[in-house]
């Protein structure tokens, strides 16, 4: 799921957006998930393990994987108990068919790659895919936006983590959107925040960073305030989806708001 990140890779010192930033979508998950005490749940691309540590205080028997060695390493020393594995994108998940009640992941990119997340999965059990927002409402999307109309990116594609799911050939029961802002001290700040999004990166490696650097700029100048802190607004969009034919949990649980139609959820700063 969306979790803070702090590493240096790249030769770059990656700071962690403010865990406190994340709340929000956490909370939204975690409800739609429903009931977690005794569950087991394993989040892919779980980070330093914020999101874990939000499942883990309801209750849940946490694991994760991550492609990053510093990354874990955090999660190691908050989470010494969890089950916590290096992969690399792509790969098989290292666990066995039907391991986990709850698998939760921060992208579809495709449905399949929720053939993985699907398979570890006990039947009617649940997967939960996030993403941010495309193309409006989330202001890193925003920027991607001005680094394609400057041609430093290539197009980009929608991701609809309810459609992925369907595709997939698993049972959408709910999901939403979660708006908040994430508030950095100046624009300095931002913009190393900024070098932990995939599409900044990607545009970095085919221009090179004084381009894209100098477009950040730009497109960051409408959300600085008179003493300099940046506001950025962003949009975190999640659904959630049962596996298999069972109508519940392998212990007869099923999450709070199976029902719930995609809905916005507006949740400012801590």
């Amino acid at each position: 799921m969306i979790a803070a990140t702090t590493s240096r890779e790249g030769g770059r010192d990656w700071p962690p957006l403010p865990e406190r930033e994340h709340r929000p979508l956490h909370q939204a998950v975690l409800t739609a998930l429903g009931p977690l005490e005794g569950r087991c749940l394993l989040d892919v691309g779980c980070g330093v393990g914020s999101f874990l540590r939000a499942a883990q205080r309801r209750g849940a028997l946490v694991a994760g994987t991550d492609s990053a060695v510093t990354r874990l390493e955090v999660a190691r020393w908050a989470l010494p108990d969890a089950d916590l594995r290096l992969t690399e994108p792509g790969d098989a998940l290292p666990f066995d068919n039907g391991t986990f009640d709850v698998v939760t992941t921060r992208t579809a990119e495709g449905s399949a790659v929720l053939a993985e997340p699907a398979r570890v999965v006990r039947p009617g059990g649940l997967v939960a895919v996030g993403t941010w927002a495309r193309p409006r409402g989330c202001w890193t999307e925003t920027f991607a936006g001005h680094l394609r109309r400057l041609a430093l990116l290539p197009p980009e594609t929608d991701d609809d983590p309810a459609a992925e799911l369907a595709a997939a050939g698993l049972t959408v029961r709910g999901g939403g959107n979660v708006r908040f802002t994430a508030t950095f001290p100046n624009s300095a700040a931002a913009w190393r925040a900024m070098l932990t999004c995939e599409d900044m990166l990607s545009a970095i490696g085919a221009v090179g960073e004084a381009a894209v650097r100098e477009a950040f700029a730009d497109s960051v100048s409408g959300n600085v305030a008179p003493d300099g802190t940046v506001c950025l607004p962003k949009t975190f969009r999640y659904a959630v989806a049962a596996t298999g034919e069972s109508t519940s949990w392998s212990s007869g649980h099923r999450p709070d708001n199976e029902s719930a139609s995609v809905s916005d959820q507006d949740s400012g700063r801590d």
